[in-house]
Formats: structure tokens, C-alpha cells, sequence
């Protein structure tokens, strides 16, 4: 039996995917979708976005996945499976079709129905921005990107596709060639070793035109991923990076302030808010809630955003922490309990963590700093490859307690780490100090742990 594989949602604008044009209304068709997976893996399964939600499908062994889905507008959409991702554009009426090899060094694919020369040309070669493009000025970044973008209209205009698509797909292009602005500082800095360089009033010119509201673009993924990465750009304009807690307030103003569509702003501050809270802890955050249940109407999202509160209230100082029980390199299982009577600094790291490998020489230093103190270093390793993290402990010296997490994800969970480098802090009795300690290299590091020692 397949999961999913029957929804219904009644949308009356072109709400995921291809955005409305204002005025203009869009006719509402029920979905018949049938995708053949030749050569199908065991246990893979299939996913596909439809309405701005990804579906999950189990892979029958003949590889048949028929989808209905009732009363939907014509919308840009993916298909996964493996590791490949493939684009799709989705509209009700005839029956449409895809058929795909799931091999994953075959890549082709084959269309039929209504939509096979949309999807033909979705398939085709659409030209990247390229990086290369950050090393120039503003202007060579300007007209770089220019060119681009005339360059897939042109191609875009060959393929006599229906009008209303491209007037859509001008604007997806659009966006997918001004995508990557938001990094040109960074880009520029670290590809020309220019690390005063700041660009021009033309650049935030260009990139605050282009994240305006766009009621025609609204559930557009492309104009969506536009405005959601060029905020934090925007509000850091002529400052070098902010601390996270100063950051999140200007991206929720800029929000408020530059945007009144109320599903526009709904998404922004679903992810903003939530995503920071989840990384940084609920503990000094009223505002940031206060703004989120203002904002964010959605049920799912509110119960979401709840449940990750009532997690976070869980890990408050004083709260009992989370426990491990993990093996370090020779396989001896090493607890938590087991440190009872000390402090217990923990690092949560990963080999191929650039951020996690910078940490480790201010961490060294702390731990000669605090030789023979109430206090003990543990390195937790969120590698899934125990390979990578042993040859990775081997070149960076490590010693002391290191463990490895491996598949028992329980810890982590706990204390829901969503990136890396993660730093907890628990006291002798077992209970937690800090949920999210400041990082070796923050002076603030030595001077709490000099505190409480």
C-alpha cells in the first residue's frame, strides 16, 4: 500500500510553485500522475513536492507510482528519488507522465501528456550563475548576471512553449540568476583576499528591489529562497557579521516593516524565528515568541514551534540533562553518569565540520588551561563514517575522552543540535549549566568556567 498517495487541497491562486499574476484567475484540475521507475531500488522510496509539500510514496516492485491529487493550480514541483532530484512542472487535466531509470548513473528521463515540452525544456540546459562571477566588481557581477539571464530568455523564447508559462518562468529565471547575490561579500572577500572590501549602494540597490513583495510571485520557490537569503544581507549592510541574538531582531524587523502579505510574512517568520530558537534556546526569546504567535497562524507550524518550546523548557539550567552512553575509540562505553562530581564540558563535532576543526585548538588550550580542575572535556563525534573520525582525531591530536555517537542519535536529539559545533555545559550533580555553551575560542568560555571552578 502506498502512503500519500491520495490528498486533497483546494487552492484558488497559483499558491506553490508558479505564483498568481494578479487579476487573473486560475482554473483548478484534478492531478493523474503516473511515474515508472525502471530498474527500481529496494526500500527507495519516492518523493515529490505538490502544493509546496513533500509527499512521501512508497516504489511498488514494478516501479508504478500512480498520484491523484483533486482541484490544483499548474505549479513548478521536484521529484526524488536516491539522489536524484528532478525538476517537474505539474497541471491538472490530462494525465501526465514520467518515466525514469533508477539507476543512479542514468539520468535521463521521459515525459509524456499535456506538460512534456514544459518538462522537456525544465530538463534541458538552463545556464548556472557561476561563482567565478564574485571575483569581479560590482558591475562585472552586474552585467555577468545580465547576460545570464538574457541568455536562458532566449533560450526560454525558442522553445514555443504556452504564454503563461513563460511570463512565469521569465520571473523563476529571474530570480534563480540574482540567487546567489546575497554571498557576494563573503564570496568576493575570500576569492580576492580583499577582507575590507564592501560593495556599493548599486548592489544593496539592486538586491532591495528584487526582495520587494511580489503578491504575483507569492509561493514561488525561487523569488521565496530570494527574499528569505537576502534579508540577512540586507540588514548587515556596512557591518561585519552580528552576533545571532542581534541579527534574528533586524531580519524580524526588517520582516514586519518591508512585507504585509500575511502568507509571505507567515512563512518568513516560521523560518527566522523558529529555525533561531531551535538552534540558540528559548531563554531570553519572549519577543521573538510574542512576534511568531502574532504572525504564524498555521496549526502544524504552531505545533511545531510549541513542541520545540516545551523541548527547550526542558533544558533549562538546573533541569537534569540528557544522558549518553556512547564507546570511545578501543569500544569501551563511556556514560555521563560515569562523571558525576565534575563539571562535564561537552563537544559535539564531526570531521568534515570546518567550524568544528577551528574550535579544536581554543578547546586544547582549555583543556591545559583547566589540567588537574574539577572539570572534564568530552569530544562526542557525529560522524555517521567511524573511519573519518578516527583518521580526523589522529590529525588533529586529540586525547582525552572522545567518543563516538554513531547511529545512537538519542543525546543529540535531546538536546536538539541542528549544527555544528555544539557546546553543553553540566554541572557535577548532573544537571545542565548551559544547553548551548559558548564556543572555546569566546572569551566568555574561560571566564564562566573560571567562575564556577
Amino acid at each position: 500500500k502506498m502512503r500519500g498517495s491520495l490528498f486533497c487541497l483546494f487552492l484558488t491562486l497559483f499558491v506553490w510553485g508558479c505564483g498568481s499574476r494578479e487579476g487573473k484567475k486560475v482554473e483548478l484540475k484534478d492531478l493523474v500522475f503516473k511515474c515508472t521507475i525502471t530498474n527500481p531500488v529496494e526500500d527507495e522510496v519516492m518523493r515529490m513536492n505538490i502544493n509546496g509539500k513533500e509527499q512521501v510514496f512508497e516504489v511498488p516492485e514494478d516501479g508504478v507510482v500512480e498520484i491523484k491529487a483533486f482541484q490544483i493550480a499548474p505549479q513548478y514541483s521536484e521529484v526524488m528519488y536516491g539522489r536524484k532530484v528532478y525538476p517537474l512542472y505539474l497541471m491538472g487535466g490530462e494525465p501526465m507522465g514520467m518515466e525514469f531509470d533508477g539507476n543512479e548513473d542514468n539520468w535521463n528521463r521521459k515525459f509524456s501528456g499535456e506538460t512534456k515540452a514544459i518538462n522537456d525544456y525544465l530538463s534541458s540546459s538552463i545556464s548556472p550563475f557561476e561563482s567565478s562571477y564574485f571575483s569581479g566588481n560590482e558591475e562585472e557581477l552586474s552585467e555577468n548576471t545580465k547576460k545570464l539571464l538574457e541568455k536562458n530568455w532566449q533560450n526560454l523564447e525558442k522553445k514555443g512553449l504556452p504564454e503563461d508559462f513563460v511570463a512565469v518562468e521569465r520571473e523563476r529565471l529571474r530570480y534563480e540568476a540574482y540567487g546567489s547575490w546575497y554571498s557576494y561579500r563573503m564570496n568576493h572577500r575570500w576569492m580576492t583576499g580583499n577582507e575590507a572590501f564592501e560593495p556599493g549602494e548599486a548592489y544593496y540597490k539592486t538586491l532591495r528591489e528584487l526582495a520587494k513583495e511580489r503578491k504575483d510571485l507569492i509561493g514561488m520557490t525561487a523569488y521565496y529562497n530570494y527574499v528569505r537569503r537576502s534579508i540577512a544581507t540586507l540588514v548587515n549592510k556596512g557591518l561585519e557579521e552580528l552576533a545571532p541574538n542581534d541579527l534574528i531582531r533586524r531580519e524580524v524587523k526588517y520582516i514586519v516593516e518591508n512585507y504585509k502579505d500575511s502568507t509571505l510574512v507567515e512563512e518568513l517568520i516560521h523560518d527566522f524565528v523558529y529555525e533561531y530558537i531551535l538552534e540558540c534556546g528559548l531563554e531570553g526569546q519572549e519577543d521573538l515568541v510574542e512576534v511568531y504567535k502574532k504572525n504564524v497562524k498555521s496549526e502544524a507550524k504552531m505545533a511545531l514551534f510549541e513542541q520545540m518550546c516545551n523541548t527547550w523548557s526542558s533544558l533549562c539550567p538546573g533541569t537534569p540533562s540528557p544522558v549518553f552512553n556512547l564507546p570511545d575509540m578501543n569500544g569501551k562505553m563511556v556514560s555521563l553518569e560515569s562523571m558525576r562530581g565534575k563539571f562535564v564540558y561537552i563537544d559535539l563535532w564531526a570531521s568534515w565540520c570546518g567550524p568544528c576543526h577551528r574550535e579544536i585548538p581554543f578547546l586544547k588550550r582549555l583543556e591545559k588551561k583547566f589540567a588537574g580542575k574539577n572539570i572534564v572535556f568530552v569530544g562526542i563525534s557525529c560522524d555517521t563514517d567511524k573511519e573519518a573520525w578516527l583518521k580526523s582525531m589522529q590529525n588533529e591530536g586529540l586525547d582525552g575522552i572522545q567518543l563516538y555517537m554513531g547511529d545512537d542519535l538519542a543525546f543529540g536529539k535531546a538536546y536538539m543540535v541542528s549544527n555544528l559545533p555544539r557546546f553543553i555545559l553540566v554541572d557535577p550533580e548532573g544537571n545542565i549549566v548551559e544547553a548551548y555553551m559558548t564556543a572555546p575560542s569566546s572569551p566568555k568560555t574561560e571566564e564562566r568556567l573560571q567562575e564556577l571552578l
